[in-house]
């Protein structure tokens, strides 16, 4: 299997076969046997659907997507890759309205699968966006020990000599912070655009996911 491509041709040639992706993903992502994307386990027996796991501790079943920004698409896995070689070979992006003419997709799903590649540039990581239940809220890290229960105020940062971070916490899953240049609402927001699912409902949180 080439592990670069010179051309989307050669790219879809070595995965017109749906399994044959399937199969490449899953040896880079487990390259040791499969790992539960629940609880970590690495313990797993396979079930007689075809490309479903069974954790043999908390006894979920999984796939090799499960957990990753290809989770519950209904595209081929050789449409991502497809999509990713595109990205990445045209540095200044490219338009929704044109990756669904040339790979054959909807505008709608060509969409969906450039906000999620746009996810994972932004976070350096595969795992799909937070969803479900999530909170987010913002601390002030470090400063004098003079200025620690001072009242927050202002929009320039918080308490003097100290940094903000703010937090995006999946219920029951995930976690991201990110320190800010100043706690403002706009750079709250653009954390939570990028991190957190557009149809993933908030609680208690001060500001909403996807605004």
């Amino acid at each position: 299997m080439l592990t670069q491509f010179k051309t989307l041709t050669d790219l879809m040639i070595a995965f017109q076969d749906p399994q044959t992706a399937i199969d490449h993903f899953t040896a880079i992502r487990w390259p040791e046997g499969a790992v539960c994307p629940y609880c970590d386990c690495q313990k797993a027996y396979t079930l007689s659907r075809k490309n479903k796991f069974r954790c043999s501790d908390c006894l979920r079943n999984f796939s090799v997507t499960v957990g990753t920004i290809f989770e519950d698409t209904k595209l081929p896995l050789r449409i991502w890759f497809g999509v990713i070689w595109l990205i990445t070979s045209h540095p200044k992006g490219i338009a929704s309205t044109t990756l669904a003419r040339d790979l054959g997709i909807t505008q709608k799903s060509a969409w969906f699968v450039l906000h999620r590649l746009r996810h994972a540039a932004r976070t350096r990581s595969f795992n799909k966006p937070l969803d479900g239940v999530v909170e987010v809220d913002e601390t002030y890290v470090g400063g004098k020990a003079i200025n620690r229960h001072k009242r927050r105020s202002g929009t320039h940062g918080g308490p003097k000599d100290k940094t903000p971070v703010i937090g995006a916490v999946e219920r029951d899953g995930e976690v991201v912070a990110k320190v800010l240049p100043e706690a403002n609402k706009k750079t709250m927001h653009e954390l939570v655009n990028e991190t957190v699912a557009k149809d993933a409902s908030h609680a208690g949180d001060r500001c909403s996911p996807r605004l």
